[in-house]
C-alpha cells in the first residue's frame, strides 16, 4: 500500500535503484534509511534493475527475515536473472504489439469487405420502405434491418476497438 516513484530519494531502494539503475544490497533493514518496510519481518533486501537496452524496465526485489542474507554473489545472479525478467517484458510487450497490430489489420480488411454488402442492405431496405408506405408493419420490420444492420457497423467498431492488453 505504498506508491514508489522511480525516484532516488524519498521513495526507498526501489526508488533509488529504479531511477539509478544501480543494484542494492541492504544488509540490515533497520539500520537503513533507504528502507521502506515491505514484507513483515524483513531484516535484508536486494534490489536489482530490470534492465534492457541498458533502460530500466522495472525492479526485482527480494527479501529475507535474516540480516545480512544477501551478498555479492547474489547480486550477480539477481542481475542476471533481472535481464532474462526485463527480456521476457520486452518479448510480451512485442507480442502484444503485434496482436494488436495484427487484429487491427484483420478488422480493417473484414470492415471494408463488409461495407458494401451492409450499405447495400439498407439501400435495399428504404427503397422498400418507399414502396410500403402505409403498411405500417413492413415499414417497421424493414426499419428493424436497417437498425440490425447499423448494430452490426457498431459491433464491428467495438471489436476493432477492442482490448489492448496481453490478457484481454
Amino acid at each position: 500500500d505504498v506508491d514508489l516513484y522511480g525516484q532516488p530519494e524519498g521513495n526507498g531502494i526501489s526508488g533509488y535503484v529504479a531511477a539509478t539503475g544501480r543494484s542494492y544490497i541492504c544488509h540490515d533493514t533497520e539500520k537503513d534509511p533507504r528502507y521502506v518496510p515491505g514484507l513483515r519481518h524483513c531484516k535484508s533486501s536486494l534490489t536489482v534493475a530490470l534492465m534492457h537496452h541498458d533502460v530500466v524496465v522495472g525492479v526485482f526485489n527480494v527479501e529475507s527475515d535474516s540480516v545480512g542474507a544477501f551478498g555479492e554473489d547474489d547480486r550477480q545472479f539477481a542481475e542476471i536473472f533481472g535481464r532474462h525478467v526485463a527480456l521476457a517484458l520486452n518479448i510480451l510487450d512485442l507480442l502484444l504489439v503485434q496482436r494488436y497490430t495484427t487484429s487491427g489489420q484483420i478488422t480493417d480488411s473484414m470492415v471494408q469487405e463488409m461495407a458494401q454488402p451492409l450499405n447495400d442492405i439498407v439501400t435495399e431496405a428504404q427503397s422498400l420502405m418507399e414502396e410500403y408506405i402505409g403498411d405500417d408493419t413492413m415499414r417497421n420490420r424493414l426499419h428493424r434491418i436497417v437498425d440490425n444492420v447499423e448494430s452490426i457497423r457498431h459491433g464491428i467498431r467495438d471489436v476493432a476497438a477492442g482490448t489492448k492488453t496481453i490478457l484481454g
